[in-house]
């Protein structure tokens, strides 16, 4: 296990603990999530060290690896997203009216990558799974690359790259966002998915909320946190923008998580309160941050 003893951010070394949350894709663990004190970032502290964490993924119920449709919430799950990337590639187009080059880091199937293919984008993607390269190569032909196999520094400039709830998943966080402001072209963009525990749905679910998703995520980031990034890394913040379908999905899986049941109207209820509040406050259960390379 690794315990941090300083913010991976900031440095300080002084934490409180706001969470024990429980790992809900396999056998029961629990893990606290921590604030620190200074930069109020929360981290998953101690985790699993970077060999151990891998078999965390290894779940079935990892769908956005497996591509799995057994469940209705997986069914549930296949559907947004096809309506979701649509979105996405709506939104990439909206900051790159002139399409360019596309990385999209943490690729998973490679679901949005072949859209944005299909729409004209010069794509590569990474995804650290050998299994979701497998189903991108067989279901896509994407040939997605192995993070331990890219250089960053023999890449040309790329117009935009994208992490759809990929960022809090990446240990060496500060070594990640440095490579990514490397390769991107001046007033390129680095968009950006996360989920927000300033939400609705995350304060009423409190350690049962599923986008904890602990060991998985070893950051929980709210609006302040990234902003602090955008400004330590060169980035200023474009646009900060709402995600309403992952309200409902997050709350089915926080009803299981709390109850061991779903509850499908409580669920629907919770995202629909959520997104109501999440639009003049811009708190939705996730949010795409649109960052501008300076």
């Amino acid at each position: 296990m690794v315990n941090e003893k300083n913010c991976p951010v900031c440095g300080a070394s002084s934490f409180r603990t706001v969470r024990e949350a429980p790992y809900f894709r396999g056998k029961k663990e629990t893990f606290t999530i921590q604030e620190c004190q200074q930069c109020k970032l929360w981290i998953t502290n101690p985790r699993p060290d970077d060999d151990e964490l891998g078999q965390y993924y290894e779940s079935e119920d990892y769908v956005s690896h497996t591509d799995k449709r057994e469940t209705l919430i997986d069914r549930i799950y296949h559907l947004v997203r096809n309506v979701a990337v649509k979105g996405k590639v709506k939104l990439i187009n909206k900051y790159q009216p002139e399409k360019g080059s596309l990385l999209d880091y943490g690729a998973g199937t490679g679901f949005f990558l072949k859209a944005a293919k299909d729409n004209g984008w010069e794509v590569q993607g990474i995804e650290p799974s050998a299994e979701a390269r497998k189903n991108a190569a067989k279901n896509h032909k994407l040939e997605l690359i192995d993070p331990e196999k890219y250089d960053w520094t023999a890449q040309q400039k790329i117009d935009t790259i994208t992490l759809w709830h990929v960022l809090e998943h990446l240990p060496n966080l500060k070594e990640h966002l440095r490579n990514f402001h490397s390769v991107l072209k001046v007033g390129g963009n680095l968009i950006i998915a996360v989920p927000n525990h300033e939400s609705h749905d995350a304060i009423k679910y409190a350690d049962n909320w599923a986008a904890l998703d602990v060991p998985l995520h070893l950051y929980h980031f709210k609006k302040r946190n990234i902003n602090d990034l955008a400004n330590e890394f060169g980035f200023t913040v474009r646009e900060i923008r709402n995600m309403p379908f992952d309200a409902f999905y997050v709350s089915m899986l926080s009803e299981r998580i709390a109850k061991g049941k779903a509850n499908y109207l409580q669920a629907i209820w919770t995202g629909m309160v959520s997104n109501l509040k999440a639009i003049s406050s811009k708190n939705a259960s996730s949010l795409i941050y649109i960052l501008e390379k300076q």
